[in-house]
């Protein structure tokens, strides 16, 4: 009978961890919304605004683990560089100071002067809660290959 007054004060606290993790998924998923909309305008300083200083990806093309090229970047758009980036069946988990946003991506790509490029890929994005706000920390994106039968 004593383990009762335990667990019922035990009770509210599990409620409130579980609204505080709902809560940092939302505001991953706001997060990472933010940062598509930062590419998707060609604004590559309000991209860097949601990224950890440190952040490093896996490009879909294979390549080893490197660091954006965000002047790159920024000649690219200044160029005519246009991207759209639209997610599919998109998963945030939180574990504590991390999140992970798991999902399918539907790329269009648009080379200044060129033809869209579209493409299906994987996408795996790692983000850390730094003083209060959440920042891009590491990205994996690789194609999306339909088995065949």
């Amino acid at each position: 009978m004593r383990k009762l007054p335990y667990i019922l004060s035990v009770i509210p606290l599990l409620l409130f961890v579980d609204l505080a993790h709902a809560g940092d998924k939302e505001d991953v998923a706001a997060t990472m919304d933010a940062i598509r909309a930062a590419w998707t305008a060609g604004d590559v300083d309000a991209a860097l605004n949601h990224m950890e200083e440190e952040v490093d990806i896996y490009l879909r093309n294979g390549s080893l683990l490197s660091r954006p090229d965000w002047e790159g970047g920024r000649a690219a758009f200044a160029a005519g560089l246009k991207v759209n980036v639209q997610p599919v069946h998109s998963d945030v988990r939180v574990y504590g100071d991390t999140g992970i946003l798991r999902g399918y991506h539907i790329r269009q790509v648009t080379p200044p002067g060129g033809t869209p490029i579209n493409s299906t890929e994987r996408a795996t994005i790692v983000l850390v809660k730094q003083k209060g706000q959440w920042k891009g920390a590491h990205a994996h994106f690789s194609h999306l290959t339909p088995t065949k039968s």
